[in-house]
Protein backbone atom coordinates (compact mmCIF):
# COMPACT_ATOMS: atom_id res chain seq x y z
CA UNK A 1 0.00 0.00 0.00
CA UNK A 2 1.44 3.06 -0.95
CA UNK A 3 2.49 5.36 1.97
CA UNK A 4 1.62 9.81 1.93
CA UNK A 5 5.26 11.31 2.43
CA UNK A 6 3.83 13.18 6.05
CA UNK A 7 1.54 9.46 7.31
CA UNK A 8 2.59 9.13 11.20
CA UNK A 9 3.62 5.72 11.71
CA UNK A 10 0.39 4.97 14.08
CA UNK A 11 -1.88 4.77 10.99
CA UNK A 12 -1.37 1.36 9.63
CA UNK A 13 -3.89 -1.63 9.14
CA UNK A 14 -4.77 -3.98 12.50
CA UNK A 15 -3.49 -7.22 12.64
CA UNK A 16 -4.94 -9.72 10.23
CA UNK A 17 -6.23 -7.15 8.00
CA UNK A 18 -4.85 -7.77 4.91
CA UNK A 19 -4.92 -4.91 1.89
CA UNK A 20 -6.59 -7.24 -0.67
CA UNK A 21 -9.03 -7.72 2.14
CA UNK A 22 -10.05 -3.99 2.37
CA UNK A 23 -9.09 -3.70 -1.27
CA UNK A 24 -12.86 -6.10 -1.39
CA UNK A 25 -14.62 -4.44 0.46
CA UNK A 26 -14.49 -1.01 -1.09
CA UNK A 27 -14.80 -3.03 -4.56
CA UNK A 28 -18.32 -4.89 -2.95
CA UNK A 29 -19.61 -1.00 -1.26
CA UNK A 30 -20.53 0.55 -4.04
CA UNK A 31 -18.47 3.21 -3.79
CA UNK A 32 -16.09 2.61 -6.61
CA UNK A 33 -18.94 2.47 -8.89
CA UNK A 34 -20.46 5.98 -8.17
CA UNK A 35 -17.48 7.51 -8.40
CA UNK A 36 -17.44 6.21 -11.90
CA UNK A 37 -20.68 7.25 -12.98
CA UNK A 38 -19.96 10.61 -11.12
CA UNK A 39 -16.40 10.94 -13.10
CA UNK A 40 -18.33 9.77 -16.36
CA UNK A 41 -21.33 12.64 -15.74
CA UNK A 42 -18.56 15.46 -14.94
CA UNK A 43 -17.19 14.95 -18.38
CA UNK A 44 -20.56 15.61 -20.27
CA UNK A 45 -20.83 19.23 -18.24
CA UNK A 46 -23.14 17.93 -15.77
CA UNK A 47 -23.20 19.30 -12.07
CA UNK A 48 -23.04 16.63 -9.78
CA UNK A 49 -23.48 15.98 -6.13
CA UNK A 50 -22.65 12.78 -4.41
CA UNK A 51 -24.10 11.69 -1.45
CA UNK A 52 -27.12 13.71 -1.61
CA UNK A 53 -29.52 14.09 1.80
CA UNK A 54 -33.21 13.48 1.50
CA UNK A 55 -35.23 13.15 4.03
CA UNK A 56 -37.12 9.95 4.04
CA UNK A 57 -40.89 10.41 3.56
CA UNK A 58 -41.68 7.63 6.46
CA UNK A 59 -39.08 7.48 8.92
CA UNK A 60 -38.61 11.40 8.41
CA UNK A 61 -34.99 10.43 8.89
CA UNK A 62 -32.17 12.24 6.66
CA UNK A 63 -30.89 9.53 4.32
CA UNK A 64 -28.88 9.81 1.51
CA UNK A 65 -28.69 8.90 -2.44
CA UNK A 66 -25.88 8.31 -4.07
CA UNK A 67 -25.92 10.49 -6.90
CA UNK A 68 -27.72 14.48 -7.86
CA UNK A 69 -26.99 15.26 -11.32
CA UNK A 70 -28.35 18.51 -12.56
CA UNK A 71 -27.81 19.55 -16.41
CA UNK A 72 -29.38 23.53 -17.96
CA UNK A 73 -31.53 22.99 -20.82
CA UNK A 74 -31.61 26.49 -21.98
CA UNK A 75 -29.31 29.01 -23.22
CA UNK A 76 -28.32 31.41 -20.13
CA UNK A 77 -26.79 34.03 -23.19
CA UNK A 78 -30.25 34.48 -24.51
CA UNK A 79 -31.91 36.24 -21.15
CA UNK A 80 -33.66 34.80 -18.06
CA UNK A 81 -37.07 32.73 -19.40
CA UNK A 82 -39.82 33.10 -16.86
CA UNK A 83 -39.88 29.07 -16.64
CA UNK A 84 -36.42 27.94 -16.86
CA UNK A 85 -36.28 23.73 -17.89
CA UNK A 86 -33.65 21.50 -16.31
CA UNK A 87 -32.65 17.86 -16.47
CA UNK A 88 -32.22 15.91 -12.91
CA UNK A 89 -31.18 12.54 -12.35
CA UNK A 90 -31.32 11.00 -9.06
CA UNK A 91 -29.13 7.81 -9.33
CA UNK A 92 -28.62 4.83 -7.11
CA UNK A 93 -25.64 2.53 -8.27
CA UNK A 94 -25.33 -0.74 -7.27
CA UNK A 95 -22.68 -3.87 -7.81
CA UNK A 96 -23.17 -7.24 -7.87
CA UNK A 97 -21.66 -10.59 -9.57
CA UNK A 98 -25.02 -11.53 -8.96
CA UNK A 99 -27.69 -11.09 -11.84
CA UNK A 100 -30.85 -9.08 -11.43
CA UNK A 101 -33.71 -10.75 -12.94
CA UNK A 102 -36.67 -8.92 -14.29
CA UNK A 103 -40.10 -10.00 -15.11
CA UNK A 104 -41.23 -8.51 -18.38
CA UNK A 105 -44.61 -6.79 -19.18
CA UNK A 106 -46.72 -7.37 -21.63
CA UNK A 107 -47.70 -3.90 -22.59
CA UNK A 108 -45.99 -0.79 -22.25
CA UNK A 109 -48.99 1.46 -20.06
CA UNK A 110 -49.52 5.53 -21.12
CA UNK A 111 -47.10 7.17 -17.80
CA UNK A 112 -48.87 10.51 -16.50
CA UNK A 113 -46.22 10.65 -14.06
CA UNK A 114 -42.99 10.04 -15.98
CA UNK A 115 -40.29 11.25 -16.06
CA UNK A 116 -41.49 13.75 -13.17
CA UNK A 117 -41.30 17.45 -13.25
CA UNK A 118 -40.94 19.81 -10.00
CA UNK A 119 -40.34 23.52 -9.22
CA UNK A 120 -43.42 24.53 -11.34
CA UNK A 121 -46.85 26.06 -9.35
CA UNK A 122 -49.06 23.50 -10.94
CA UNK A 123 -48.74 20.27 -12.06
CA UNK A 124 -50.81 20.35 -15.20
CA UNK A 125 -52.29 22.72 -17.70
CA UNK A 126 -55.92 23.31 -17.70
CA UNK A 127 -57.28 24.03 -21.04
CA UNK A 128 -60.75 26.35 -21.83
CA UNK A 129 -62.31 26.28 -25.84
CA UNK A 130 -63.87 28.45 -27.96
CA UNK A 131 -66.31 26.07 -29.45
CA UNK A 132 -67.43 23.90 -25.90
CA UNK A 133 -68.01 25.35 -22.15
CA UNK A 134 -65.72 22.18 -20.99
CA UNK A 135 -62.49 22.63 -20.02
CA UNK A 136 -59.71 19.57 -20.18
CA UNK A 137 -56.72 19.29 -17.47
CA UNK A 138 -53.58 17.68 -19.09
CA UNK A 139 -50.40 16.33 -17.64
CA UNK A 140 -47.60 18.86 -18.93
CA UNK A 141 -45.94 16.12 -20.77
CA UNK A 142 -49.36 15.20 -22.79
CA UNK A 143 -50.00 19.05 -23.61
CA UNK A 144 -46.58 19.17 -24.69
CA UNK A 145 -47.16 16.46 -26.73
CA UNK A 146 -44.19 14.64 -25.62
CA UNK A 147 -46.06 11.01 -24.68
CA UNK A 148 -45.25 9.99 -27.87
CA UNK A 149 -41.55 10.45 -28.03
CA UNK A 150 -39.47 7.27 -28.57
CA UNK A 151 -37.86 7.51 -24.83
CA UNK A 152 -41.02 5.93 -23.95
CA UNK A 153 -41.67 3.43 -26.57
CA UNK A 154 -37.80 1.75 -27.35
CA UNK A 155 -37.03 -0.01 -23.53
CA UNK A 156 -38.85 -2.97 -22.45
CA UNK A 157 -41.08 -2.49 -19.05
CA UNK A 158 -41.89 -4.59 -16.14
CA UNK A 159 -43.47 -4.58 -12.75
CA UNK A 160 -41.45 -7.21 -11.10
CA UNK A 161 -37.98 -7.49 -10.38
CA UNK A 162 -35.50 -9.67 -8.25
CA UNK A 163 -31.87 -10.08 -7.28
CA UNK A 164 -30.41 -13.65 -7.77
CA UNK A 165 -29.04 -14.48 -3.87
CA UNK A 166 -27.47 -17.52 -2.82
CA UNK A 167 -29.07 -19.74 0.02
CA UNK A 168 -26.52 -22.56 0.53
CA UNK A 169 -25.63 -24.62 -2.34
CA UNK A 170 -28.95 -23.10 -4.10
CA UNK A 171 -29.55 -19.75 -6.06
CA UNK A 172 -33.09 -18.20 -4.59
CA UNK A 173 -34.31 -14.76 -5.73
CA UNK A 174 -34.69 -11.38 -3.76
CA UNK A 175 -37.68 -9.07 -4.31
CA UNK A 176 -37.20 -7.56 -0.86
CA UNK A 177 -33.00 -6.75 -1.49
CA UNK A 178 -34.19 -5.23 -5.19
CA UNK A 179 -36.67 -3.65 -3.75
CA UNK A 180 -35.36 -1.42 -0.16
CA UNK A 181 -31.87 -1.23 -1.94
CA UNK A 182 -32.81 0.24 -5.26
CA UNK A 183 -36.30 0.92 -5.86
CA UNK A 184 -36.96 2.73 -2.22
CA UNK A 185 -34.25 4.75 -2.47
CA UNK A 186 -34.93 6.11 -5.55
CA UNK A 187 -38.36 6.74 -5.63
CA UNK A 188 -38.21 8.50 -1.90
CA UNK A 189 -35.50 10.65 -2.81
CA UNK A 190 -37.23 11.63 -6.08
CA UNK A 191 -39.87 12.37 -4.23
CA UNK A 192 -37.75 14.45 -1.37
CA UNK A 193 -36.64 16.78 -4.51
CA UNK A 194 -40.13 17.13 -5.74
CA UNK A 195 -41.29 18.84 -2.22
CA UNK A 196 -37.95 20.87 -1.65
CA UNK A 197 -38.34 22.59 -5.66
CA UNK A 198 -42.00 23.22 -4.49
CA UNK A 199 -42.26 27.64 -5.68
CA UNK A 200 -43.23 30.16 -3.07
CA UNK A 201 -47.40 31.52 -3.64
CA UNK A 202 -45.68 34.64 -4.71
CA UNK A 203 -43.58 33.06 -7.51
CA UNK A 204 -43.06 34.89 -11.19
CA UNK A 205 -40.20 32.90 -12.42
CA UNK A 206 -40.45 29.10 -11.94
CA UNK A 207 -38.06 26.10 -12.80
CA UNK A 208 -39.23 22.82 -15.03
CA UNK A 209 -36.69 20.25 -13.44
CA UNK A 210 -37.33 17.13 -15.85
CA UNK A 211 -37.10 14.61 -12.92
CA UNK A 212 -35.80 10.68 -13.33
CA UNK A 213 -34.69 8.16 -10.38
CA UNK A 214 -32.16 6.10 -12.48
CA UNK A 215 -30.57 2.47 -11.13
CA UNK A 216 -27.33 1.91 -12.61
CA UNK A 217 -26.40 -1.54 -11.94
CA UNK A 218 -22.48 -3.15 -12.41
CA UNK A 219 -24.23 -6.48 -12.49
CA UNK A 220 -25.83 -8.97 -15.13
CA UNK A 221 -29.45 -8.05 -15.98
CA UNK A 222 -31.58 -10.24 -17.37
CA UNK A 223 -35.34 -10.33 -18.52
CA UNK A 224 -37.57 -12.87 -18.21
CA UNK A 225 -40.04 -13.81 -20.94
CA UNK A 226 -42.52 -16.27 -19.85
CA UNK A 227 -44.18 -18.79 -21.81
CA UNK A 228 -46.23 -21.63 -22.08
CA UNK A 229 -43.40 -24.42 -21.65
CA UNK A 230 -40.43 -22.41 -20.08
CA UNK A 231 -39.20 -18.80 -19.84
CA UNK A 232 -36.84 -17.16 -22.29
CA UNK A 233 -34.31 -15.24 -20.77
CA UNK A 234 -32.24 -11.99 -22.25
CA UNK A 235 -29.55 -10.09 -21.10
CA UNK A 236 -30.77 -6.67 -21.76
CA UNK A 237 -29.01 -3.28 -20.63
CA UNK A 238 -32.10 -0.80 -19.91
CA UNK A 239 -35.26 -2.04 -18.29
CA UNK A 240 -37.91 0.73 -17.04
CA UNK A 241 -39.45 -0.42 -13.51
CA UNK A 242 -42.47 0.08 -12.88
CA UNK A 243 -44.07 1.43 -9.19
CA UNK A 244 -47.80 2.17 -8.74
CA UNK A 245 -48.29 4.08 -5.32
CA UNK A 246 -51.03 6.06 -3.56
CA UNK A 247 -51.00 9.14 -1.76
CA UNK A 248 -53.76 10.26 0.49
CA UNK A 249 -52.95 13.66 0.73
CA UNK A 250 -53.64 14.68 -3.04
CA UNK A 251 -57.11 15.27 -4.91
CA UNK A 252 -59.18 12.31 -5.23
CA UNK A 253 -58.76 12.59 -8.67
CA UNK A 254 -55.07 12.46 -8.02
CA UNK A 255 -54.21 10.14 -5.11
CA UNK A 256 -53.32 6.94 -7.63
CA UNK A 257 -50.04 7.00 -9.23
CA UNK A 258 -47.64 4.85 -11.97
CA UNK A 259 -43.79 6.10 -11.61
CA UNK A 260 -41.31 4.53 -13.15
CA UNK A 261 -37.42 3.83 -12.96
CA UNK A 262 -35.23 3.77 -15.37
CA UNK A 263 -32.77 0.50 -14.46
CA UNK A 264 -29.72 0.99 -16.77
CA UNK A 265 -26.35 -1.20 -16.65
CA UNK A 266 -23.15 0.89 -16.21
CA UNK A 267 -21.53 -0.14 -19.61
CA UNK A 268 -24.68 1.24 -21.31
CA UNK A 269 -25.09 4.59 -19.30
CA UNK A 270 -23.40 6.98 -21.63
CA UNK A 271 -25.38 5.16 -24.31
CA UNK A 272 -28.73 5.87 -22.97
CA UNK A 273 -27.79 9.14 -22.03
CA UNK A 274 -26.50 10.62 -25.02
CA UNK A 275 -28.77 8.66 -27.53
CA UNK A 276 -32.08 8.09 -26.00
CA UNK A 277 -32.26 10.78 -22.77
CA UNK A 278 -30.71 14.02 -23.89
CA UNK A 279 -32.64 14.12 -27.14
CA UNK A 280 -35.68 13.46 -24.97
CA UNK A 281 -34.87 16.22 -22.69
CA UNK A 282 -33.49 18.56 -25.12
CA UNK A 283 -37.00 18.70 -26.80
CA UNK A 284 -38.72 19.32 -23.60
CA UNK A 285 -36.59 22.14 -22.57
CA UNK A 286 -37.16 23.74 -26.24
CA UNK A 287 -41.25 23.15 -25.62
CA UNK A 288 -40.79 24.67 -22.01
CA UNK A 289 -39.11 28.15 -23.65
CA UNK A 290 -41.79 28.19 -26.00
CA UNK A 291 -44.64 27.66 -23.53
CA UNK A 292 -43.11 29.08 -20.60
CA UNK A 293 -46.01 31.49 -19.53
CA UNK A 294 -48.63 28.97 -20.63
CA UNK A 295 -46.16 26.45 -18.25
CA UNK A 296 -45.91 29.63 -15.44
CA UNK A 297 -50.13 30.00 -14.68
CA UNK A 298 -51.05 26.51 -15.77
CA UNK A 299 -53.51 28.02 -18.10
CA UNK A 300 -54.17 27.62 -21.69
CA UNK A 301 -56.42 28.13 -24.66
CA UNK A 302 -56.88 25.87 -27.78
CA UNK A 303 -58.97 26.86 -30.33
CA UNK A 304 -61.70 23.56 -31.39
CA UNK A 305 -60.80 21.67 -28.76
CA UNK A 306 -64.95 20.73 -28.31
CA UNK A 307 -64.58 19.11 -31.62
CA UNK A 308 -61.03 17.44 -31.53
CA UNK A 309 -59.32 17.19 -28.01
CA UNK A 310 -57.21 14.23 -28.75
CA UNK A 311 -54.50 15.45 -31.91
CA UNK A 312 -51.82 17.91 -32.43
CA UNK A 313 -52.42 19.99 -28.57
CA UNK A 314 -49.23 21.53 -28.94
CA UNK A 315 -48.76 23.52 -31.60
CA UNK A 316 -52.67 24.62 -31.08
CA UNK A 317 -51.76 26.07 -27.10
CA UNK A 318 -52.07 29.77 -27.06
CA UNK A 319 -52.23 32.07 -24.14
CA UNK A 320 -55.29 32.10 -22.04
CA UNK A 321 -56.51 35.61 -22.40
CA UNK A 322 -59.84 37.80 -22.48
CA UNK A 323 -61.06 37.06 -26.02
CA UNK A 324 -60.83 33.14 -24.88
CA UNK A 325 -63.00 34.11 -21.94
CA UNK A 326 -65.38 35.25 -24.48
CA UNK A 327 -65.38 33.30 -26.54
CA UNK A 328 -65.78 30.22 -24.30
CA UNK A 329 -68.96 31.97 -22.44
CA UNK A 330 -70.69 32.47 -25.86
CA UNK A 331 -70.34 28.82 -26.40
CA UNK A 332 -71.69 28.41 -22.81
CA UNK A 333 -74.61 30.56 -23.36
CA UNK A 334 -75.54 28.67 -26.64
CA UNK A 335 -75.24 25.71 -25.13
CA UNK A 336 -77.74 26.81 -22.33
CA UNK A 337 -80.02 28.26 -25.58
CA UNK A 338 -80.10 24.70 -26.83
CA UNK A 339 -81.71 23.20 -23.80
CA UNK A 340 -83.92 25.94 -23.30
CA UNK A 341 -85.02 25.60 -26.79
CA UNK A 342 -84.95 21.61 -26.76
CA UNK A 343 -87.08 21.92 -23.08
CA UNK A 344 -89.36 24.32 -24.59
CA UNK A 345 -90.50 21.79 -27.50
CA UNK A 346 -90.98 18.89 -25.26
CA UNK A 347 -93.31 21.25 -23.11
CA UNK A 348 -95.21 21.85 -26.67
Amino acid sequence: MKQHPENPPTNQLAAGLSEADLSAAVEKSGYPLQTIVADLLRSKQWGVQEEWSYIDRDTKELRTIDILAEKHLFDFKQGQPRVRPALDLLIECKQSVMPYVFFLSPTKPLLFDFPSIAGLAKHSVTITTDDDPSSWTLSILHALGLERHSFFQIPEYCTTFSKCVRKGSEVVLSGNESFHGLIMPALKSLHHFQVAQMPPETAWYFDAHLAIAIGVLDAPMVNVSPSASSSDLTLVPWVRVLRHEYLENLERWDRSKLFALDVVHKDFLEEYLEKHLLPFAETFGELVIKHQHILATGEAFVSGMGKDSWDNIEPRLERRKLIAKVSRSKALGKNIFRLITRQKTLDD
